[in-house]
């Protein structure tokens, strides 16, 4: 079965951020949507708390199939535990996977974040034009970004979406290892 793997990296710095916390832990996690569900989904902390990996089943979006089959999503929300004095926001986002796109036809894979409780949501967006099989790997940045706020410890909510349309296109897992790997790198600063 088809499996995305979702990386949080939560100490990771940016060459922007030179510093972060001395601790950040994940608290919880939960997550849901079409690509993703708790009969087909499994994660796995590392043994400092610092890295959550996800394992989706069903995040293959195909023009085969119906209508319902051409857009998957997976929503995820982190608690996030770090010491007052510290905000951090999403800089980049690196996503891999396989987009087999006929011609006059479009995938799309693209992932958003929002703090609960503040406005603002940033997107990245990646499109691939048909014809085309390939496997992929892009790194965006977000253009925009939104601070967590100083002092509060928000959940980190973030949407992955891959979608397509036209007559013959699908994005699924990279045909090497079968994973869908995606990789947020957080910049923090104090405030």
């Amino acid at each position: 079965m088809a499996a995305l793997a979702a990386v949080l990296l939560i100490a990771a710095a940016s060459s922007a951020s030179a510093f972060c916390p001395p601790k950040v832990t994940i608290d919880s996690v939960t997550y849901g949507g079409t690509g993703c569900n708790w009969q087909n989904t499994n994660y796995v902390f590392s043994p400092d708390y610092s890295t959550v990996t996800f394992i989706f089943g069903g995040m293959v979006a195909t023009t085969d199939g119906g209508l319902a089959n051409t857009r998957k999503f997976c929503q995820l929300s982190f608690a996030l535990k770090y010491p007052n004095g510290w905000i951090f926001t999403l800089g980049k986002a690196t996503g891999r996977g396989f987009a087999a796109i006929g011609k006059h036809s479009l995938g799309v894979y693209e992932s958003s974040y929002y703090f609960s409780g503040q406005t603002g949501t940033c997107t990245i967006s990646r499109k691939f034009y048909g014809p085309q099989s390939k496997s992929f790997e892009a790194t965006d940045n977000f253009l925009t970004v939104v601070w967590s706020q100083c002092n509060g410890v928000p959940n980190l909510n973030i949407k992955t979406v891959v979608r397509v349309q036209g007559g013959k296109a699908a994005m699924f897992l990279d045909s090497h290892d079968t994973k869908f790997r995606l990789a947020f790198g957080i910049l923090w600063k104090k405030c």
